[in-house]
């Protein structure tokens, strides 16, 4: 053996092949315990570290975030995750992650032990066979769990609805359910809300099944007045969702998962409108159809017997079909299903057969209002014996039901009429005229009242209140003296010769008052009479 071999197998060497050897174990070691590497793009890692924050299931660490960058867009962070050994089962297609940081929402406040502990990322295991190890997180936490039993259902809806994630459904004011989802469609312009029902509560949902908003307070006209309900806290804050099935339908056959339901306005909406089956007609009417809505009633001596469907019907007619539109049509549904318990039977063709019958004895639509107050109408259905049969036409492919102009519409006609006689009239220069009198009568009344203070006031002097008995003996005194020269009397005789001497000693004296007249100085001068002058010339 040489020198070098010597060297070469000198136990020296043993050292570091021991460490390489004990090395290469550990790395193997440390491998064999990790578990995959994983990356979940986020849209904000606000609260986030590398290092240091941790992806848990169930409360139970299985991983944490080693590194946090930017995506190639520059759009998302990308979280770089390493997972524990035995985890690669949980990263499958349909697994989810999101943070669980504090929130406030309408379910109240969540995940205030992160304020302590710090945001961490939240892992939902799936239950899809193909593995994944890119991921995208949720914006917002699952408001169920993946593995909550029940049925999941989808509304759709075209109102106006103030529903969001994690709202509650209800029944009868028993929260049963949960909005796990919601989507709007800009081609279809509705809403759609995936909803998950709760076992056992899921047997509930039947083919008869009709959902509606559930308002926090909501105002329904009736007949006797306004019906207001308050709905339960839950909605107060916001809107919420019920369901049942409407009176007088039978509950139907058990529904499967993912049914779609109609999401209607109001209970009301829902009771009447829920029929799914029903007997399309179009009505050609000659009169104003303001205040006829979608959803208004059609009424047979006052049993609700169907449903206006479209107003104005738009059939789309192009340019040869005939003349402009003189008539306005008005599709409406008629839904025997409403007599259930009235009528031998509801099948719709028997139906058919029995309106047509109907028709030729007379039967009419016409437009009637239900509360004028509001300018409701409603589709008013009765027996009018002395019109005339009609043939049965059609109307862009859908049957025509005979009409009448309604008693409300000549009415308004009637009124119109009066209004524009009223209008004629010369209301303005009436309206002055009474002005004025009415201010005449003002100062008419105010001069009375000035009299009026004036007469208290001589009421009120003293002596006022003896008056009355002055005057009766003063009159008693008149009538005594009156009564002294009665005919017959003494003073009446002697009053009588003294007016006789008095009228003789009147001409006696009148020769005496014309010498007077003539001559004043009479009684001084001679009286003697003198000639009457001659008339002679002047010499």
């Amino acid at each position: 053996m040489t020198h070098w071999t010597r060297k070469l197998a000198s136990p020296i060497w043993l050292v570091p092949i021991l460490a390489a050897f004990i090395a290469g174990w550990m790395v193997w070691q440390e491998r064999d315990q990790s578990g995959p590497e994983i990356t979940v793009q986020i849209k904000d890692a606000e609260g986030l570290q590398a290092g240091k924050t941790a992806v848990r299931v169930r409360n139970v660490d299985v991983g944490q975030v080693t590194q946090i960058t930017l995506s190639d867009n520059f759009e998302a962070a990308e979280l770089h995750i390493e997972m524990n050994a035995g985890t690669a089962d949980m990263l499958v297609e349909d697994s989810q992650f999101w943070v669980v940081k504090p929130r406030i929402g309408r379910r109240g406040i969540s995940g205030l032990n992160t304020l302590l502990s710090g945001a961490y990322v939240q892992l939902e295991p799936g239950e899809s066979s193909q593995s994944r190890n890119q991921f995208t997180a949720l914006e917002q936490p699952p408001v169920t769990d993946a593995d909550t039993d029940g049925k999941r259902i989808v509304l759709e809806s075209d109102s106006a609805a103030n529903i969001v994630v994690g709202d509650s459904v209800q029944y009868r004011g028993v929260t049963v359910g949960i909005v796990e989802q919601v989507d709007f469609s800009v081609e279809a312009r509705a809403t759609t809300y995936h909803v998950l029902i709760k076992s056992p509560y899921d047997e509930l949902l039947t083919e008869n099944t009709r959902f509606w908003l559930q308002r926090g307070v909501s105002f329904r006209w009736k007949p006797d007045g306004v019906d207001v309900s308050v709905g339960s806290i839950e909605s107060l804050l916001g809107a919420g969702i019920s369901f049942g099935v409407p009176n007088g339908q039978p509950l139907g056959k058990p529904l499967q998962a993912m049914a779609v339901f109609e999401l209607f306005a109001s209970e009301e909406e829902a009771e009447q409108q829920g029929y799914s089956r029903g007997i399309d007609y179009v009505l050609l009417l000659d009169e104003s159809v303001d205040g006829l809505a979608v959803g208004s009633p059609v009424m047979f001596k006052g049993i609700r017997v169907g449903t206006v469907v479209e107003v104005p019907f738009r059939w789309q007619p192009d340019e040869n079909s005939g003349q402009p539109l003189r008539l306005i049509p008005v599709l409406i549904r008629y839904e025997p299903d409403r007599l259930e318990g009235l009528v031998a039977s509801t099948e719709l063709e028997q139906w058919r057969q029995h309106l047509q019958h109907f028709f030729e004895q007379g039967l009419r639509a016409s437009i009637r209002a239900s509360n004028i107050l509001t300018n409701t109408l409603y589709v008013d259905l009765r027996f009018y014996p002395d019109e005339e049969a009609v043939k049965q036409d059609t109307f862009a492919g859908y049957p025509v039901m005979p009409t009448i102009v309604s008693n409300f519409s000549r009415l308004e006609e009637k009124l119109n009429s009066i209004l524009d006689t009223l209008n004629s009239l010369p209301l303005n220069q009436s309206v002055n005229q009474f002005t004025e009198a009415m201010a005449s009568t003002d100062e008419t009344a105010e001069e009375i009242k000035v009299l009026t203070e004036q007469l208290k006031k001589i009421v009120a002097q003293p002596g006022w209140e003896a008056l009355p008995q002055s005057l009766a003996q003063s009159v008693e005194r008149l009538n005594s003296i009156l009564a002294d020269f009665d005919a017959g009397s003494t003073n009446r005789d002697q009053l009588e010769r003294t007016l006789q001497n008095l009228e003789r000693m009147s001409r006696d004296l009148q020769p005496l008052v014309e010498t007077l007249r003539r001559k004043p100085n009479a009684l001084l001068f001679n009286t003697e009479t003198e000639n009457d002058p001659e008339p002679k010339a002047k010499d």
